[in-house]
């Protein structure tokens, strides 16, 4: 009928945008944007790229890349001395700096302990050559740039210059002869701070507010005509017949929505873990991999997983209100044995979480839900505090 065809069409994946490239003297900029080249690009479903699993690009929403196609050793060596001080001068303008030759040095391998904890079997010779496999073949500079050009779907030419993410991307081009210092100096100095979605705001050149007024209304439109549909079945009498095929295919659909904005998160009297904002989304875990994440959400700082066993106490108690487990016994040996010095079953479980969020959120949201960190660093979940309610006992 023609109302399921109105709602598969509302809920079909929108067209892909491609990018725009900018002409820079129709905007008024800085002197420092004269004669450089400077392309948009409008983020597309990452899902749909090669990258969807690649921890490596879980760079956040404010970030700043650095990329040349082929790295000189100028630009390599003045990165590298300065990198600290440069990172610091994002940060102060709410960025943060990344440089790929840097990151693939120090790619997280954790995801290898959680293998050897899964096969005991595999040899430490093995992993290490898993290990030597990774760094060798599939992390090596050039195939991980183009990966990411594709991931962003930048089809421009610009060659060397910061990619910043903006509703999209937003490529500034670093020009033949300038030295990589004064493209920094000229770069940083003009980053915009004012914003008020966010409080930090990238380069954003131009957005095509037309294009998203138009989409607005055919929202608008679809939904209109839906609802005069739905009115005419009810006032024929088909709607008693046709409501649960509809239903059906409506919470179908709802279920496998990707949100991509961040929402308030609810921990529920009972311990689920709730986003009513997103048609009431439940994060289903198991009970143990629920109490380690509830351990993180609750912790005002970072947490060191090596000294996880400070935190066997407030673990044993969280365990003990959401288990099923009658057996207190039972409840203080599984949480004495997670906390145990080089049990590596913890990594497991954060890849558990990871992978409970990405499910329902976009890679670009779904990280501030997860817990996170650095290699060897303190582990933590993003999300802001105010964004956390717990209508749970104190845990």
């Amino acid at each position: 009928m023609e109302i399921f065809s109105s709602i598969f069409s509302f809920f079909k994946k929108k067209e892909k945008y491609p990018y725009a490239p900018l002409v820079i003297e129709k905007v008024i900029l800085p002197a420092f944007f004269d004669d450089r080249k400077i392309d948009n690009v409008r983020r597309i479903d990452v899902d749909e790229t090669n990258l969807k699993d690649y921890e490596l690009f879980n760079f956040g929403e404010n970030f700043v890349l650095y990329f040349e196609n082929e790295i000189s050793a100028d630009s390599d060596n003045y990165i590298r001395q300065n990198y600290t001080d440069l990172r610091e001068q994002f940060y102060n303008k709410g960025r943060d700096f990344f440089y790929l030759p840097i990151l693939l040095e120090n790619i997280d391998f954790e995801i290898l302990p959680a293998l050897k904890s899964t096969f005991p079997f595999l040899s430490d010779n093995f992993n290490n050559l898993i290990i030597d496999e990774l760094k060798t073949t599939r992390f090596d500079y050039d195939s991980i740039l183009l990966d990411f050009i594709h991931f962003i779907a930048y089809k421009g030419d610009i060659s060397k210059g910061c990619i910043s993410s903006n509703n999209g991307y937003t490529i500034v081009e670093r020009k033949n002869g300038e030295s990589i210092e004064k493209f920094f100096d000229g770069y940083i100095e003009n980053l915009n701070t004012n914003d008020s979605y966010s409080g930090v705001r990238f380069y954003s050149l131009k957005k095509d507010s037309e294009e998203d007024d138009n989409i607005k209304r055919q929202t608008v439109e679809s939904l209109s005509f839906i609802n005069n549909e739905i009115e005419r079945l009810r006032k024929s009498g088909q709607l008693a017949i046709l409501a649960p095929k509809i239903y059906d295919f409506l919470k179908k659909n709802i279920e496998g929505v990707i949100y991509n904005n961040i929402h308030p998160m609810i921990i529920s009297e009972d311990y689920k873990i709730l986003i009513p904002e997103c048609n009431n989304l439940e994060i289903k875990l198991s009970h143990l991999t629920k109490a380690i994440y509830l351990l993180f959400l609750n912790s005002s700082e970072p947490i060191n997983l090596k000294e996880l066993y400070l935190y066997k106490d407030s673990l044993f108690k969280i365990y003990k209100n959401i288990s099923n487990q009658n057996s207190l016994d039972k409840i203080r040996e599984t949480i004495d044995e997670l906390v145990k010095e080089n049990n590596e079953e913890i990594y497991v479980h954060i890849a558990r979480i990871k992978k409970a969020f990405l499910v329902h959120f976009s890679e670009f949201i779904a990280f501030k839900y997860y817990i996170t960190g650095e290699k060897g660093k303190p582990k933590q979940i993003l999300l802001e505090k105010e964004m956390i309610i717990f209508e749970c006992p104190e845990l």
